[in-house]
């Protein structure tokens, strides 16, 4: 029998991008929030005496899942081999982490949460307890906040956009705010009165983002309409996410591909 685990991803509320560090890695001030991914990994013992981890839907390069596990037993775990089968509903490029959610469920399957941050700059988050929470660093520096449960809807268009791409875009322009501001502009925005209407959400990458991509603008009309009190994109994009004081029905563009409920 398989262990089945249903995984988590994450919504960035709010992204600033403050420095690019001597080591390559950027330091960020994010508002992270955890939703249902709808991903789910089948798990069961190898035969084969290696690993063999594969998804329903084309990924490139080494699955975070693969790495999660690399990283895991070089940092002494005793993991035996795998076959990991990932039933993939989030596709990549959509800044939702769905990835990091999948390796975040396995370094907890094994207790290998220490390791998070050696994976991805999204896995600690997705590999704590916490559903609402400030991240900074690297994304491994974890404040926990009072949770809310607002309703919203994300928004997947047929567009993908790539994280290394976006972040070197975006040193050519460099960044907008400090550590200290960044901060402050979270929190006046997390105690903002519930259903105050905030607009736009800061996020570094969507001067780059809209440039490529105007139909964003687009996306940002509907969900005022709607009676939004605050939207914006998640991560480097390509999703794009509203929050609202009640369930709305929106009749979406051809170029929307997939939606989510939260």
């Amino acid at each position: 029998m398989p262990i089945i685990l249903p995984t988590f991803a994450k919504i960035n509320l709010t992204l600033r991008v403050t420095n690019k560090r001597p080591d390559g890695y950027h330091n960020l001030v994010s508002t992270f929030m955890k939703i249902a991914s709808g991903d789910v990994l089948y798990i069961t013992e190898s035969n084969s005496g290696r690993d063999a981890v594969t998804a329903d839907m084309h990924l490139t390069g080494e699955n975070i899942v693969a790495k999660a596990l690399r990283i895991a037993r070089e940092e002494g775990f005793r993991i035996p081999p795998l076959n990991v089968r990932i039933h993939k509903s989030i596709p990549p490029g959509s800044g939702l982490g769905a990835g990091s959610g999948n390796a975040a469920a396995v370094l907890q399957l094994f207790g290998a949460e220490r390791v998070a941050a050696k994976v991805g700059a999204d896995v600690p988050f997705l590999a704590s307890g916490h559903n609402l929470a400030s991240v900074s660093g690297i994304g491994d520096q974890i404040e926990p906040m009072k949770e809310v449960s607002p309703h919203g809807v994300i928004a997947i268009p047929e567009w993908e956009t790539n994280t290394k791409e976006a972040y070197a875009e975006l040193d050519a322009i460099g960044y907008e705010v400090g550590i200290m501001l960044a901060r402050t502009e979270m929190r006046d925005i997390y105690h903002a009165n519930a259903g105050r209407k905030v607009g736009l959400l800061p996020n570094d990458f969507l001067k780059v983002l809209i440039k490529k991509y105007p139909k964003y603008n687009e996306l940002f009309r509907m969900f005022e309409q709607a009676g939004a009190y605050a939207w914006g994109v998640s991560g480097s994009g390509s999703s794009a996410f509203c929050v609202l004081n009640k369930p709305v029905r929106f009749t979406w563009p051809g170029y929307v591909k997939n939606v989510l409920y939260f």
